[in-house]
């Protein structure tokens, strides 16, 4: 069997929930509404690069947990088969399958003010964000969303996760000098190994 057909057998009981069980609520936000429209309208085998990269890509916190779950088989497989095509969208959803920890957040900031790198970004603007993040993660949210999309899944589905991480890390772990995948699979993910 390919990584393909065991995602998506993995998942093959997750049924697509109706358009208005999409979305997680939020405050009236545009993104959610183009997203909800073009899940309802697809099956998650229909998703195209495209679509993973002009309105999936940057809202993956915006769907509940039934949709993430139900389209997850799909983001594996973009991310995995044609990375090239969705490498910023691959990089979200592995950080959405990474439990959260604040001292990610710091550290991924501190990266984003650390000259002289390309990144390397004002004091203010680093400081501002720094606030915002935080504030975001001491909301609790990151981490509810994480365990309320994960914590239910079953033994299949959690050994086709590991899988596509182990293959992930493999084809792609050069992409993540800083151990993301390997933290994602040790921090969760590597309680779905072989006994």
């Amino acid at each position: 069997m390919n990584l393909r057909e065991l995602f998506f057998d993995a998942f093959a009981l997750r049924v697509q929930p109706s358009a208005d069980r999409l979305m997680r609520p939020t405050d009236g936000r545009h993104e959610s509404d183009r997203l909800r429209e073009l899940l309802a309208t697809r099956r998650s085998t229909e998703l195209t690069d495209y679509e993973l990269r002009t309105v999936v890509e940057g809202n993956l916190w915006l769907l509940t947990s039934e949709a993430f779950l139900y389209f997850l088989p799909a983001f594996l497989s973009a991310s995995l088969e044609r990375y090239d095509a969705v490498s910023v969208f691959a990089s979200e959803l592995l950080g959405a399958l990474t439990e959260p920890s604040r001292g990610d957040v710091v550290e991924a900031l501190d990266r984003l003010a650390r000259p002289p790198s390309a990144l390397g970004l004002p004091v203010d603007m680093v400081e501002s964000l720094r606030e915002q993040q935080l504030e975001w993660f001491d909301s609790g949210d990151p981490a509810a969303i994480f365990h309320e999309r994960f914590d239910g899944v079953t033994r299949a589905e959690g050994a086709a996760i590991l899988a596509f991480l182990v293959a992930f890390q493999q084809a792609h772990g050069a992409d993540f000098p800083f151990d993301e995948i390997k933290t994602a699979i040790d921090r969760y993910w590597a309680r779905y190994g072989d006994p």
